[in-house]
């Protein structure tokens, strides 16, 4: 009898080991492991499956939205940032991807409402100001990209982007003698910057 236990024993300690090893890895873990290898779409096919496996998790779905950035998919990125958000009501991160994927697509009025969401919760918030801004720019309503500007300037005197952002869209409210001062001014900072050169070509 106690002959027999032990080769129980001895065939339930073998099976163990080989059980865990033919187990499927979890998806995260996978999709971190596929990403350090360079394989992004491995790494997002995992990540999908993360998701499938628990569909009212946060973490897969801005993982996923991350990748998604990584492999420069936007139109994929703004969906999985999307759908973060609605897991996630209130949070700035996803919001702040979604801002960025929509602005990368060239769709200015999803991109100026999720700016506006931004800095309703965050009136300060560098980034949702910043490409709010950029996204009024594009929309060619300079008087409000000139204000955000402005107040990022004012706020960090030495972004030497938000400078240049504001000496263009002084330019598009036909501005040209204030324009032409931020860009000399930029010129001072950085002496033969392109886009403060041209600017400031622009402005006379």
């Amino acid at each position: 009898m106690t002959s027999h236990r032990l080769v129980l024993a001895l065939v339930l300690a073998m099976a163990a080991p080989r059980a865990r090893a033919d187990a499927a890895p979890d998806p995260l873990a996978e999709s971190y492991r596929l990403q350090n290898k360079n394989d992004l779409a491995g790494a997002i096919k995992a990540t999908r499956k993360a998701i499938d496996a628990t569909p009212s998790a946060y973490f897969p779905r801005i993982r996923l939205a991350y990748l998604d950035t990584l492999a420069g998919d936007w139109s994929g990125a703004a969906a999985a940032y999307h759908s973060a958000g609605e897991l996630a009501p209130g949070a700035l991160e996803p919001l702040l991807g979604e801002q960025l994927a929509q602005n990368a697509l060239g769709r200015w009025d999803d991109a100026e409402a999720i700016g506006k969401r931004v800095v309703a919760i965050d009136p300060l918030n560098y980034l949702g100001r910043s490409r709010l801004a950029w996204s009024r720019y594009k929309k060619k309503d300079f008087r409000g990209a000139a204000e955000l500007y402005a107040g990022l300037v004012a706020l960090y005197p030495g972004d030497i982007d938000m400078r240049v952002g504001l000496g263009w869209a002084l330019i598009g409210l036909g501005r040209k003698p204030d324009a032409a001062a931020a860009f000399r001014e930029v010129l001072t900072m950085v002496p033969g910057l392109a886009s403060a050169t041209e600017g400031l070509a622009a402005a006379k």
